[in-house]
């Protein structure tokens, strides 16, 4: 008897020792691919990778339940820019910043900050706006859904669009005849102006500039300086076009759906930090890159004329409500989505140009 008590107290004290050493439950492991067609040195890039992914791994160690391992496929190493949209949906990524300002076709809904321009300054009001007609508007999780994907919440990474050039534009009227690059959504603006649009992006702008397939830009200033396109244009003129919402980080659908709800939470709780992150990094950046294209680069800056800058906001079409109309058309909320984001730019006693949702 004595011998088989001991066996048991011995087999108790065991038990309770491994009990002791061993952990409760063991961190679970899952594998994550970001990707974006962009480098670092793009604020909405660099944000999520210095701020984001560790404010999703800061979230998860609360718990310890989790445990991210993060392969970080920037740069162009899953996909080209542009190529987000069809990356996350197809799953060759799961999770990523799609630029939204280059599926105005596909995602409609995110091009209302491009059809009122001169209207803020504010990105950080323009990033908010856009995630506030998110909550208002059913509509564009619903859009999201089409390309198998769940958006977490926009960003953007313009403050103040303006024009590069190679050589020096004073005036409205000296835009007239020339090349500019721009974005697609951007277009309608320099065209109205009288100008030739060509259709780019920041991955191909300087050899753009350096070769002469356009010798003007549309770009913001943190921009031009990382990107070093002052070299190639190094004259700028502010008509204070105005800040716009860009991006949206988004989740590959089927990705979404095996996630456990704790890492779900955790990936939209960080949100918030990637949107602060990209937009003081933006406004920090504006000074310092007109700072470097001067320093390095002798750029010259010029501010448009009042006069010219509300005569450029008169002569451009009604893009706002003519876009209205097309979402309309189409089943979308278009007239009430651009009366809610105008109305939200006059509550916040912006510098409103042109009432867009009026004329």
């Amino acid at each position: 008897m004595k011998f088989k008590s001991l066996i048991i107290n011995g087999l108790a004290v065991a038990a309770a020792t491994v009990a002791f050493t061993m952990p409760a439950s063991a961190t679970k492991s899952i594998n994550l691919t970001g990707i974006s067609g962009y480098p670092p040195a793009a604020t909405w890039i660099g944000a999520f990778i210095d701020v984001y992914m560790p404010s999703v791994n800061t979230e998860l160690a609360k718990t310890g339940n989790y445990k991210i391992n993060w392969n970080k496929g920037v740069s162009g190493t899953i996909v080209k820019p542009r190529g987000e949209l069809d990356g996350i949906g197809s799953g060759l990524g799961d999770l990523g910043v799609v630029v939204t300002a280059f599926h105005a076709d596909k995602v409609p809904l995110y091009d209302v900050a491009f059809k009122t321009p001169f209207t803020t300054m504010d990105l950080g009001l323009a990033v908010a706006t856009t995630g506030k007609m998110e909550s208002m508007f059913d509509a564009y999780g619903k859009t999201w859904d089409t390309f198998n994907q769940v958006n977490l919440g926009p960003s953007g990474a313009v403050d103040n669009y303006m024009l590069w050039s190679k050589t020096k534009i004073t005036k409205l009227s000296d835009i007239k005849g020339r090349k500019v690059g721009a974005a697609g959504p951007n277009l309608p603006w320099v065209i109205a102006a009288g100008a030739a649009g060509v259709q780019t992006n920041l991955a191909d702008a300087y050899n753009s500039l350096s070769t002469g397939i356009y010798d003007n830009m549309i770009v913001w200033r943190q921009a031009a300086g990382a990107f070093k396109l002052c070299e190639p244009a190094p004259f700028v003129i502010d008509a204070s076009l105005g800040a716009v919402n860009g991006f949206s980080l988004n989740v590959n659908k089927d990705v979404w759906a095996g996630l456990p709800g704790e890492v779900k939470n955790a990936l939209k709780a960080a949100i918030p930090a990637w949107q602060k992150e990209s937009v003081d990094r933006v406004n920090k950046g504006a000074a310092g890159g007109l700072a470097r294209c001067k320093k390095d680069f002798g750029t010259e800056y010029t501010k448009m004329s009042d006069s010219d800058i509300k005569a450029w906001a008169a002569m451009l079409p009604p893009l706002a409500k003519n876009w209205a109309a097309a979402q309309d058309k189409n089943g979308l909320p278009g007239t009430a989505i651009l009366k809610a984001w105008m109305d939200e730019m006059r509550a916040k006693n912006q510098p409103v140009m042109r009432d867009w949702d009026v004329k």
